[in-house]
């Protein structure tokens, strides 16, 4: 039996009036218009398809959004670290968001702590860092958990006492993700991957629920087979990189694996647009706690 297709783009579209009325509500009861800055760095094709994905929902969404761009030449800890700074110091900037990647020779992590608390709207600063390890989540669910998050709930997927593998370590995703489904809240029993596991294939067919999260080239054209998917299991693929011109791809060969999941995420059309949506969700719930409101609620 074919696997139950996550459409997030259906989904983001069925969330998105509970989000323009919480932006309506902010607008007219309060007179504060929510506003994200992005930094986005070089010309990551992946990075730019998320940027003009988020721009887009942001503008029907009543909000507004603004992109602060610099060459990968541009590029430094310093010349960030001043980008940033200035975010933090303009009160018309509501949340910001340090688009990765960024070149090497940068100090991600000295930038991610940079970024004031209130507006940390990935929850990449280590007090966000830390809260994920206590269980306590603070202001922020990372954009691409969160988004994942709802398409887990609102497709009924299992996950209390499911075994969950994720495949990656990011910072904004495959980590966060691991902590949170592992999490009292969650209480998934978690397998973590990367590029030196060993036997791969094995350990993925142990997974009730799999999330490849790696994206970069692995030199073959799919990393998850449909060989390495347990029957039934929740596949969720975050991975995503340009094959060609306009064409993108995930981690999974959905052809083939939607034969043997029980759930399958599209891609593109799957995570991406949860992403998104989250990430507006953050942007509304950063500008309440600035006005002093408590988080918004939502159906899923």
């Amino acid at each position: 039996m074919a696997a139950i297709i996550m459409d997030g783009r259906a989904l983001s579209a069925h969330l998105m009036p509970e989000l323009r009325a919480n932006v309506d509500e902010l607008k007219s009861k309060f007179g504060c218009t929510p506003s994200l800055a992005a930094i986005l760095v070089g010309d990551d094709p992946a990075s730019r398809q998320y940027v003009k994905n988020k721009q887009r929902v942001a503008a029907e969404l009543g909000c507004e959004s603004r992109t602060v761009r610099m060459t990968s030449a541009e590029a430094t800890t310093d010349s960030l670290l001043r980008a940033i700074e200035e975010l933090n110091a303009d009160a018309r900037v509501n949340a910001i968001l340090l688009q990765l990647p960024v070149p090497d020779s940068v100090d991600r992590f000295r930038l991610f702590d940079t970024i004031a608390p209130e507006k940390d709207l990935d929850a990449v600063s280590s007090a966000s860092v830390g809260g994920f390890y206590r269980g306590q989540w603070g202001r922020f669910v990372p954009c691409t958990p969160r988004g994942m998050l709802t398409l887990l709930d609102y497709y009924k997927v299992p996950v209390d006492g499911a075994r969950a593998t994720i495949i990656g370590r990011s910072d904004i995703a495959g980590k966060p993700t691991a902590l949170i489904l592992g999490g009292r809240l969650r209480n998934a029993t978690i397998t973590w991957c990367h590029r030196h596991t060993r036997d791969l294939a094995a350990i993925c067919r142990e997974a009730d629920i799999l999330i490849p999260c790696v994206g970069a080239n692995t030199g073959r054209p799919f990393l998850i087979t449909a060989d390495m998917v347990k029957p039934g299991a929740c596949v969720i693929d975050v991975g995503f990189r340009r094959v060609g011109p306009g064409k993108f791809v995930g981690d999974v060969d959905f052809e083939a694996v939607k034969e043997v999941a029980g759930w399958l995420t599209l891609n593109p059309g799957g995570t991406g647009p949860m992403t998104v949506l989250a990430l507006m969700q953050n942007l509304i719930d950063a500008t309440r706690y600035q006005l002093g409101l408590q988080r918004a609620s939502y159906s899923v």
